[in-house]
Order: structure tokens, then sequence, then C-alpha cells
């Protein structure tokens, strides 16, 4: 298969609308990876942020109520006008590619790089790795959230734990006709490597657990996530 084309595009513009009305309410969105980033992120008041792969805007709604400036891009056509609405028009948001050069950001010119569950859908990731450290001013920091290799093994049962590997799930939690999403596994080698690679210090890996008030919504979930983490949190600092 061509590794360099976005797996994910088709899936995402399918189930947009649908993602953006239930994924706050779904454990591992709501409950899970949601609180665990904005946790990470911490203090972001008068921070100048880019949200890469901002999907319907959840995170870079939540920026701009926490007074940053906030930019950010998709590459679904589709989401990036939801977040536009979310945002109420307060973010500069645009449709880019990862996978290829930021070409519309200038070098040195974000405090804070922030990235939810995007980067996975990336094959190779020297070149979006790269592009964040170019855009971040000097000691600029990267936060982003990633599938957990030890609950994406399990998950996606590839043929062996190393490396990057295609995967595929469908997914049905969304309404409506279950969609099939691309995917890649990778390695903790995989991710912290190329960080390495592209001058960043890995200043914290954060294992996500459930918040407490998925116990009472979805205890069996609660359970489930308290013993596997679905998702890691790499906290970067650009050297």
């Amino acid at each position: 298969m061509d590794n360099s084309k976005p797996i994910a595009l088709s899936a995402y513009e399918k189930l947009a609308e649908r993602y953006a009305k239930v994924a706050e309410t779904k454990a591992e969105n709501g409950y899970i990876e949601h609180p665990a980033m904005r946790k990470q992120i911490g203090n972001v008041a008068g921070m100048k942020v880019l949200d890469a792969g901002c999907g319907p805007g959840f995170l870079s709604h939540w920026l701009l109520e926490h007074e940053a400036k906030v930019t950010g891009f998709d590459i679904s056509p589709k989401m990036v006008e939801i977040a536009k609405t979310r945002t109420g028009g307060m973010a500069e948001l645009f449709i880019a590619d990862m996978a290829k050069p930021l070409t519309k950001l200038s070098s040195q010119s974000f405090d804070l790089i922030v990235s939810s569950l995007a980067i996975d859908y990336v094959f190779d990731w020297s070149v979006p790795l790269a592009e964040f450290a170019r855009v971040l001013k000097p000691q600029g920091r990267l936060v982003m959230s990633v599938q957990h290799p030890v609950g994406a093994y399990q998950w996606y049962r590839p043929e062996n734990a190393y490396g990057v590997q295609y995967v595929e799930a469908l997914w049905k939690g969304f309404g409506g006709e279950p969609v099939m999403m691309p995917d890649y596994y990778r390695s903790f080698a995989e991710m912290l490597n190329p960080l390495v690679t592209a001058g960043f210090n890995v200043r914290q890996v954060v294992d996500t657990k459930p918040i407490e008030a998925l116990k009472d919504v979805d205890s069996m979930k609660y359970e489930r996530y308290s013993r596997i983490p679905t998702f890691m949190i790499l906290d970067c600092r650009k050297v």
C-alpha cells in the first residue's frame, strides 16, 4: 500500500458530524483522553498554540476558553468546518495534511503545539515532527496523545509488537452505519526515537486512566481502562 496517502480521510469525512456530536460522551474520549490532555497541557493563557489535527475543535475550543491564541488544522474539510463553528471564528483554522510540510506556518511562531490522537494516522513521523520543531519557538513545548502501544497491541492484534504496521478497526459506537477506520500500530521505540531525532526532549510520558466519573457511566469500561491503558501522552520540549 501507499503509506504516503492520508489513510483516515475518507473515514473521518463519513464520520465527522456523528463524531462531533458523540465523542465527548464516549468513555475513550470524554472520560479518558480529553481530561488527560487538558490536565497535562495546563495553563495556556496568553500563549500562541497550534492544534495539529484539530478534528471537530474540542481542544481548540478549550484552549480559547483558557485564553490561548489558537491556530489549528485538520485534513478533513468537514471536521474543519465543524471546528470553525464550535470556535465561533475565534481560531484560525485551515485544511492541511500533517504528513506534508506546513508551508502556511512561519518558523518559530508557536509557544505550544498540541495534537490529540492525530499523528497516529501518519506512517512516517519524521515530517510532522520536523515541522513541529520548525514552527515552535526555542524551548517550545509539544504535547500529543497517541494510542498506547500496550492497548493498541491488544486491540488490533498485529502480527508482532515491533515497528509500524497498518491496521483497521470497525467503529460502531458513533451511531448510524459502522465505519472502517484505518490506523497504524506503532511500538514505543517508533514513537520515542523519531521525537529524539527531530530534536525533542521527552519531559514526561503519561499512561492515561479514566476519571472517576466514568465509574457511574460505564463501570465495565472504567474497570478495563483502569487496568490497560488505551492512550499515552507524550510531553516534550524542543531542544
